[in-house]
């Protein structure tokens, strides 16, 4: 009887914790980082990443409570697509007092996060499956590991989360890269907090919490280590409350987890 009521109650907290399965209908090829350790990371993208003081320094936040070393530079652009960016300049080191360049590679990982709908825009898709390609090979090219973020649909088209996943992850079976879902851990976390906000006013950029889950994820895939217990609470001015990060932690590990198949 004993075992009975025990197991009820562990189902009763796996429950709490996990609205529904995620909603990607594509799985990812690649569901291992392929670097151990990372230590410097580079992460290129547009207003997304650098919103509420920049996503990485919610990493920085984790990492520094965790005793990981870790280095990020953050190469944004505002509205940009992955065709903006010259990734290949970004991984060149002959940049006079460039701390980055005496390392080789220069960064371990470097992490791919384009414009919020070009995956699914049709006018836009076939230019980011290119550029995917493109980066993906440069990157390895310089001794990195590429990774392309799953950014999260807008507030008012929550149906696109799908889409946006999809789509994203086939590009990145397509030329075997690592896909970061945190669109898919935003709507997660909105499934089980839909009082806690995601985005900005905007309905687009993401709020302080949005950012913290964005970190988070970047944490768990990093290290593959889980968030959950650290007591940072954010940048920028935003703490959040002690709640809301238990949450957002554990909406992070929860997603890589069920995502990768950890």
């Amino acid at each position: 009887m004993k075992k009975i009521l025990l197991s009820v109650l562990l189902g009763s907290v796996f429950a709490a914790t996990s609205a529904s399965a995620l909603e990607n209908t594509v799985k990812p090829k690649v569901t291992q980082l392929g670097v151990e350790s990372p230590k410097t990371g580079l992460l290129v993208g547009n207003s997304y990443s650098f919103y509420n003081c920049g996503v990485h320094s919610y990493l920085r936040g984790l990492t520094r409570e965790s005793k990981l070393p870790w280095k990020t530079r953050i190469l944004t652009m505002s509205s940009a697509m992955l065709s903006y960016h010259n990734v290949k300049d970004y991984l060149t080191p002959d940049k006079e007092m460039d701390p980055y360049a005496k390392q080789k590679p220069m960064f371990d990982v470097v992490f791919l996060q384009g414009h919020s709908n070009e995956p699914i825009n049709a006018k836009r898709q076939a230019t980011f499956q290119k550029y995917v390609a493109e980066h993906a090979e440069t990157i390895r090219k310089a001794g990195a590991v590429p990774v392309l973020v799953a950014t999260w649909a807008r507030q008012d088209k929550p149906q696109d989360t799908k889409a946006l996943a999809d789509e994203t992850i086939k590009a990145g079976n397509a030329n075997d890269v690592l896909v970061l879902p945190v669109g898919l851990a935003f709507a997660e976390s909105l499934k089980l907090r839909p009082d806690l906000a995601m985005h900005q006013s905007d309905k687009s950029h993401p709020s302080a919490a949005g950012s913290y889950l964005y970190g988070a994820m970047l944490y768990s895939v990093l290290f593959k280590k889980s968030p959950e217990g650290l007591k940072y609470q954010g940048e920028c001015e935003k703490p959040l409350k002690a709640d809301d990060v238990k949450h957002l932690q554990t909406v992070a590990w929860q997603t890589v987890k069920e995502f990768y198949g950890w």
